[in-house]
C-alpha cells in the first residue's frame, strides 16, 4: 500500500479508521494508543496507532510528520515496521502499519534483565540497518529506544515509530527520551543522524547491562551526565568498548559518520571477539527470550477475548475473522516453538502465521476517492520496493543506492508533499503556505579548550559574526570509580568580534594522599557550537601518604633528660 493522507470531516466518531475493523487495544504510551485490527477487504491483521492529543496540538510536529509520511513507506527494509497509511481528521490522527507478532525490547529487558553480548549486537545491527535505510531517504528516527524496537519469535528485530516523538515532561527539554538523548540534542535540539546513532549505542549498553549508560534522580542531573560524564565502558565486555566509546562520543563529529559505517565496524568487532557464528548465536538467544513471552504476542489471544469489564465487553463485542488454530499460543506451543528455534539456529521458516500485507485498494465505504471508478474495480499496485520515485517535475529518479555518501548531520527539512498518490481526499483543504524561517544572524563555528591544567585554561571561540555569544564554563570533579559532579558553573557574554580567547581559573580542591581525582571543564556556547560541547579532563594525584613508621615516630615524644 502506498501511504495516503486523508484529511476530511470525521464520519467515524470514536470508531476505527474506515476500512479496518478493531479487534482490541494492544497498548498505550506517551505517543498514543495501538490497536490490533483487520483489513476488511482481506481479513489481514494490521496495527493502528492513534496519536495522542499532545502530538496533534503540536503544529510543528504535525506539519513535519505529514511531510514525512510519503517517504516512510519507501523505506522498504525488513528491519523497519512497514508503514501503510496515515489518516487525519479534525479530531483524530492514525497510523496504519504492519503488525509485528512479538514483544518490545523494553518488555524483553524488563522480564529478563539483560541479553547476551551477541544478542545485544544482533539488536544493534538490526537497528543500524533500519536507520541506514531511513537516513538515506532523509528521515531521522528522533526517538530510538527499547520501546521502539520489536522482537519476533525468530529473533528478528524491527524499528518502529519513525518521527513520532513528544516533548519531555520537564520545561525547556527538547523532544525525546532523556536517557537516550545526545549532547547536541540537549543543547541545541539538533535531531539527525548523529543523535540517532548515539541513541542506538545507548540501547546497546542497556541490552548488556540492563540499564541505560547514564542515570540520575532528575532530568537536569541526567542532562549534565550526558554532557559531562565519561562513558562507563569499563563495565561492558571488551568487544563492545570501542563501539560504545565512539558511538557515545560527546562530539557528534567523533561518532560514526553513518549507520552503515557503524554497522561495518560492529561486524568486524563481533567476528574478532565472538567468532564468525556470533550472529546465529545472538539471534537464537533473542528468539529464546522472546518465545518465553509468546503469551504476550498480539496474536496470542483468541479474537473474542477482551479484558474490559463484562458490561463494556457486551457493548464492544465485534465480529472478526476467526483466528486460525495455529495462532492459539498455549504453554505446550511455547515449549515446542522454543525447541524448534534451538534446533533451527533461531530461524523460523515462513508459514501460515506470516502476516499478509493488505493490498493497495480502496475499501468500499471510505468515500475518499473520486467517484470516477466503480467500487468493484481493482488495480494491482506496483510494489513499493520497485516503484520509481518521482521528482516535483514528474521525472522518475532511481532509488538511493546503499553506497551513497554519508548524509550531512543535523535536522532534515521536510520535502513538499508529493502528488498523485492515488488517494486524493474528497474535500482537500487548500494548501497552507509554509513559513520559511529567517536565516540565523549569528552562528558559532567552533569552540575549543586550550591548556586545561586542572585549575586554569582558556577557550577559543570562532563565530560567523560579531553578535553576542553566551559562553558557559562548568567545572567537574570525580574520584576514581565515581561519576563526575559539577562543582561550579560560570557564564559570560562575548561580543564585537568573530574570534575570542577567554581564560578561566578555578580551584577544585585538594586530593587526599594516595588518591587520584579527575578535574574537568565543560564548555558550552549559545548559539551552540558546530562541533558541540567540549570537555577536557586531567588526572590529579594527591601527595604520597606518610609511612606508618614515620607517623608513629612523629607521634612518640622524644625522651627528656
Amino acid at each position: 500500500m502506498r501511504p495516503s493522507i486523508r484529511r476530511r470531516p470525521c464520519p467515524w466518531g470514536f470508531a476505527l479508521v474506515p476500512g479496518y475493523r478493531e479487534v482490541r487495544q494492544l497498548g498505550a504510551g506517551r505517543t498514543g494508543r495501538v490497536f490490533l485490527a483487520t483489513y476488511q477487504a482481506t481479513g489481514a491483521y494490521v496495527a493502528i496507532k492513534y496519536l495522542n492529543a499532545t502530538l496533534r496540538r503540536d503544529e510543528e510536529f504535525m506539519a513535519r510528520y505529514r511531510a514525512e509520511t510519503p517517504r516512510l513507506v519507501e523505506i522498504g527494509d525488513p528491519a523497519v515496521v512497514t508503514f501503510y497509511e496515515y489518516v487525519e481528521t479534525a479530531t483524530r490522527a492514525a497510523v496504519v502499519m504492519e503488525l509485528v507478532d512479538g514483544v518490545s525490547l523494553r518488555t524483553l529487558l524488563t522480564e529478563h534483565g539483560r541479553t547476551s553480548p551477541e544478542a545485544a549486537l544482533v539488536v544493534l545491527k538490526s537497528m543500524l540497518q533500519g536507520l541506514a535505510a531511513a537516513h538515506e531517504k532523509g528521515l531521522a528516527h528522533r526517538d530510538v529506544k527499547p520501546e521502539n524496537v520489536l522482537v519476533q519469535a525468530d529473533g528478528a528485530a524491527k524499528l518502529t515509530d519513525f518521527g513520532i516523538v513528544v516533548h519531555a515532561e520537564e520545561p525547556g527539554v527538547p523532544p525525546g527520551s532523556p536517557p537516550y538523548m545526545s549532547p547536541e540534542l540537549w543543547t541545541a535540539g539538533t535531531a539527525g543522524v548523529p543523535a540517532d546513532l548515539y541513541a542506538a549505542a545507548c540501547v546497546l549498553f542497556e541490552c548488556v547491562r540492563g540499564r541505560a549508560p547514564f542515570r540520575a534522580e532528575d532530568v537536569a542531573a541526567l542532562r549534565d551526565k550526558h554532557l559531562v560524564a565519561p562513558v562507563p565502558i569499563e563495565v561492558v565486555p571488551d568487544t563492545l568498548r570501542d563501539l560504545l566509546r565512539r558511538g557515545l562520543a560527546k562530539d557528534p563529529g567523533v561518532r560514526y559518520a553513518s549507520a552503515r559505517q557503524f554497522a561495518a565496524e560492529l561486524e568486524e568487532d563481533a567476528v574478532a571477539g565472538y567468532g564468525p557464528e556470533w550472529e546465529q548465536r545472538g539471534r537464537r538467544h533473542l528468539a529464546e527470550l522472546a518465545t518465553l513471552l509468546a503469551l504476550r504476542f498480539p496474536l496470542a489471544k483468541p479474537d473474542g477475548e477482551d479484558t474490559a469489564p463484562a458490561a463494556r465487553r457486551e457493548r464492544r463485542r465485534i465480529a472478526v475473522p476467526s483466528m486460525p488454530p495455529h495462532l492459539w499460543v498455549a504453554g505446550a506451543t511455547v515449549a515446542a516453538v522454543a525447541i524448534g528455534l534451538v534446533l533451527s539456529g533461531g530461524r523460523l521458516p515462513p508459514g501460515p502465521a506470516t502476516v499478509l500485507v493488505p493490498p493497495e485498494e480502496t475499501p468500499q465505504g471510505l468515500a475518499h476517492s473520486p467517484a470516477t471508478q466503480p467500487p468493484a474495480r481493482r488495480t494491482t499496485p506496483t510494489p513499493a520496493a520497485t516503484r520509481p520515485r518521482t521528482t516535483a517535475a514528474g521525472s522518475p529518479t532511481p532509488r538511493t543506492p546503499a553506497s551513497s555518501p554519508p548524509l550531512p548531520t543535523g535536522s532534515f527539512p521536510p520535502p513538499p508533499m508529493p502528488t498523485g498518490t492515488g488517494r486524493p481526499p474528497t474535500t482537500a483543504a487548500p494548501p497552507q503556505p509554509t513559513a520559511t524561517p529567517p536565516p540565523r544572524a549569528q552562528a558559532v563555528r567552533s569552540a575549543s579548550i586550550v591548556g586545561w591544567s586542572g585549575s586554569a585554561g582558556a577557550v577559543q571561540v570562532a563565530a560567523s559574526g560579531p553578535g553576542p555569544v553566551r559562553l558557559t564554563v562548568s567545572y567537574t570533579r570525580r574520584e576514581d570509580g565515581e561519576t563526575s559532579q559539577v562543582v561550579h558553573r560560570e557564564t559570560t557574554t562575548l561580543s564585537g568580534q568573530t574570534s575570542y580567547t577567554s581564560g578561566f581559573t578555578r580551584d577544585l580542591g585538594d586530593v587526599p594522599c594516595g588518591r587520584r581525582a579527575y578535574f574537568g571543564v565543560l564548555v558550552l556556547t549559545t548559539p551552540a557550537a558546530a562541533n558541540g560541547p567540549q570537555v577536557s579532563e586531567v588526572a590529579m594525584d594527591g601527595p604520597a601518604c606518610p609511612s606508618p613508621s614515620a607517623s608513629e615516630s612523629e607521634a612518640t615524644p622524644s625522651p627528656t633528660e
